[in-house]
């Protein structure tokens, strides 16, 4: 059974100096951060402020914000969302083989494990960051391509 995504937001214009205060106060929380809600009170665990100072962070750069537990399944569309590429080449990715998707019974909708898509962003990451290296030693080598 597929869990479904928790949130996606993205912060509207007016909302955007609120957001800074939020990311300027809690990213500057050494200690603690402390929650009042009507009558109660209590402090926010590590993991979720570290959560809602990234968060925070890309509201503020005007991006949106995913929040989906790893064993959920997504759509392809939402795949490509999280990706940052178009459907089409996610379902061109699932032919391939490259991200494992399942049949939906007596459907032709598929789910992919969204475990998967990360760790396929992961690599692409890691496969661009190097080849940036490569290029930049070879430009400081003085070759040229």
């Amino acid at each position: 059974m597929s869990v479904p995504a928790l949130a996606e937001v993205r912060a509207v214009d007016a909302e955007r100096s609120q957001v800074r205060a939020v990311r300027a106060l809690v990213g500057t929380a050494a200690a603690r951060v402390r929650v009042r809600v009507g009558d109660h009170e209590l402090d926010l665990p590590r993991s979720l402020v570290r959560i809602l100072v990234a968060a925070a962070g890309s509201l503020d750069d005007g991006d949106s914000v995913a929040i989906v537990a790893e064993e959920a399944e997504v759509s392809p569309a939402q795949a490509a969302r999280l990706l940052g590429v178009s459907r089409q080449y996610v379902d061109r990715l699932v032919g391939a083989g490259v991200l494992p998707a399942r049949r939906l019974p007596g459907s032709s909708y598929r789910r992919i494990p969204v475990r998967a898509v990360l760790a396929h962003r992961g690599a692409r990451s890691r496969k661009r960051e190097g080849i940036r290296k490569v290029v930049a030693d070879a430009t400081a080598a003085g070759l040229e391509y």
